[in-house]
């Protein structure tokens, strides 16, 4: 039932695979990502609070008709990862995601950091990390160990 439940995740039509402006925080572009993204700690000053987080996830819980006691499975996404110029707080930008699986947020997580790294280092535009992100990145990027930054 879980991974059904999982799957059923990945195939939600709510969550479109085209970036969205309303995903978006308007203070991170390319012009100050020094400033935001690529600042240490950044994501941890700008996310909301660890309450205010978990009341979301509740709520999204509840839209999807999944029991708390499966709560623990998915992870609260930010569509755009704040990492990439993800708007922290806003409900557009929030969603559900199994941890594990091909799609899922740990896989997520580690290919944020990775585009990250490529936009703080200058290898790749802003624009074209959360292009690769916001699309069907499950399927592009199918091996994480063997992305380059030239790769986008």
């Amino acid at each position: 039932m879980l991974l059904a439940a999982c799957v059923a995740c990945a195939a939600w039509p709510g969550m479109t695979h085209a970036q969205n402006a309303e995903w978006l925080d308007a203070r991170v572009t390319q012009a100050t990502i020094v400033d935001t993204i690529c600042v240490p700690g950044y994501v941890d000053r700008v996310l909301p609070s660890f309450e205010e987080q978990m009341k979301q996830k509740a709520k999204l819980l509840k839209q999807r008709s999944i029991d708390e006691s499966f709560a623990s499975e998915y992870a609260l996404d930010h569509r755009m990862p704040i990492l990439l110029g993800g708007s922290p707080g806003a409900a557009a930008n929030l969603d559900l995601r199994c941890w594990e699986g091909r799609a899922g947020q740990r896989r997520k997580e580690r290919l944020a950091v990775f585009l990250k790294r490529c936009v703080c280092t200058g290898d790749l535009s802003l624009k074209a990390a959360q292009a690769a992100i916001a699309g069907d990145w499950p399927d592009r990027y199918s091996n994480l160990s063997s992305l380059t930054c030239s790769g986008f």
